[in-house]
């Protein structure tokens, strides 16, 4: 289980956390994808994208909220 530099180390189901187009890919390419159930596992919690917003500088922000415990 793969965590990622923040200060909340209390998460828990119906939380969420903003991430970096590029925080989801290394995600991705850590294996921390499930692509049948679309979530990502993290901080022992399962977590959706919630939300997405593409800024008009080309970066985009995902928000993801936790779903499930992993």
């Amino acid at each position: 289980m793969q965590s990622l530099n923040i200060l909340n180390k209390n998460w828990k189901i119906g939380d969420t956390r903003d991430l970096t187009k590029d925080q989801m890919d290394s995600l991705v390419d850590a294996g921390l994808y499930d692509s049948y159930d679309q979530t990502y596992e993290l901080d022992n919690l399962k977590w959706k994208v919630a939300h997405r917003v593409a800024n008009p500088d080309g970066s985009t922000i995902y928000t993801l909220a936790a779903v499930d415990e992993a």
